[in-house]
């Protein structure tokens, strides 16, 4: 990075005002910030794990389940993006508040969810760490947030660079079994409709039990996006969008008929 890159950055660096530090950790630490009394999302990251085409490629896209990028530029220590601010109840905060959502409720918000993630795919891009406190409920719909861990597919190989996920909810593959793809997203799309039907923490012998006790049509979604080989799950989020939408609307039954017209 020559001296005036730096210089440029520092000043785009420096134009925002922190509001308040959301969450740190290993993969970066996340702010809300304010610039011209508009409020953003800026998230630094450590140089050797952001993924910069990642982040081009949602850059590119418009999408009402996905934020709009604002910036990205690199620092000497870190490499950072500015996000649009979704205002809203994460799916974490849902969860805690309510314990467990209606089925309609959680299958519309997985419905979006995975229409985010099928437009990530798209590009080739593997968001990695689809988990409850990454999906805000907003009075327009969900949104599924943050890019830190996200990924561009590589065909030659084996497996990913980097182990990283939110346990429960991140896929096997992800823990060194194989590289991952739109399908390791999928898993994590059905632990995460399970999260929101049990009220429970996937991987936990009280969220097995709850799982087992749903309905059948509820746990053969979930089984089906969460077995242990990808090539038993949903082929796409799409699928999987599409699967959650039938059920929902079978849950809320046909609409009556309007009269006249």
């Amino acid at each position: 990075m020559d001296d005036a890159a730096l210089l440029d950055a520092i000043a785009r660096d420096d134009a925002y005002r922190v509001e308040r530090e959301l969450a740190s950790s290993a993969a970066g630490a996340t702010e809300l910030v304010r610039k011209d009394g508009v409020l953003y999302v800026r998230k630094r990251m450590p140089l050797e794990l952001a993924n910069r085409a990642a982040w081009e490629a949602l850059a590119e896209l418009s999408h009402p389940r996905l934020p709009r990028v604002e910036d990205i530029y690199e620092l000497p220590d870190a490499f950072v993006t500015v996000c649009e601010y979704v205002e809203g109840m994460s799916v974490a905060q849902l969860v805690d508040e309510q314990r467990l959502l209606a089925p309609e409720v959680a299958l519309g918000i997985a419905a979006e969810v995975a229409d985010a993630a099928s437009a990530l795919h798209e590009r080739g891009v593997i968001h990695r760490d689809i988990s409850p406190s990454n999906v805000i409920v907003a009075a327009d719909g969900a949104h599924l947030i943050d890019l830190g861990i996200a990924r561009v597919r590589d065909e030659d190989a084996s497996r990913d660079t980097t182990n990283l996920g939110t346990w429960g909810f991140a896929a096997p593959e992800q823990f060194g079994f194989a590289q991952t793809d739109a399908r390791s997203d999928v898993y994590a799309l059905g632990r995460l409709l399970g999260n929101m039907l049990t009220g429970c923490e996937p991987g936990s012998k009280e969220y097995e039990l709850r799982v087992s006790g749903l309905d059948s049509s509820l746990r053969a979604v979930i089984l089906k996006a969460t077995a242990f080989e990808p090539s038993a799950r949903f082929a796409s989020a799409a699928e999987f969008a599409q699967l959650a939408r039938a059920a929902a609307s079978k849950r809320r039954g046909s609409a009556p008929a309007r009269a006249g017209g």
